[in-house]
């Protein structure tokens, strides 16, 4: 009886992993599409679009007057200063792909990277 099981849950969890694996290569190839645009929202609304193929440094003014500082280079964008506590946007790193987004809660900021297939 013990086999059977143990047997049941070896498979169970492959399954599970062959899934997982299925899941983010089907994503990999769904946002495949290169970046055109940073697309830059403030509560909800969107304040700028950003050519990405154009470098600069970009200030956002945020909500309740906070502020983040996005730097796009060689077709990558992240945030390298913010007046948030806790500096969460800065650590999420460079964003290069369409449906890669920055999210910064207490300014209220999300810069997503926008794809070809999404502007037309």
């Amino acid at each position: 009886m013990k086999d059977k099981s143990a047997l049941r849950d070896i498979l169970l969890a492959a399954a599970i992993l062959i899934l997982a694996a299925g899941l983010y290569i089907g994503n990999r190839i769904a946002n495949r599409a290169p970046a055109i645009v940073v697309e830059v929202s403030v509560d909800g609304v969107v304040s700028q679009e950003i050519d990405v193929s154009k470098d600069g440094e970009y200030v956002i003014q945020g909500f309740h007057n906070g502020s983040n500082t996005l730097i796009i280079e060689n077709g990558q964008a992240w945030i390298s200063d913010a007046t948030c506590p806790d500096k969460v946007c800065i650590h999420q790193g460079k964003i290069s792909r369409s449906g890669e987004m920055i999210v910064c809660l207490p300014n209220m900021m999300i810069a997503k990277i926008v794809g070809q297939e999404e502007t037309d």
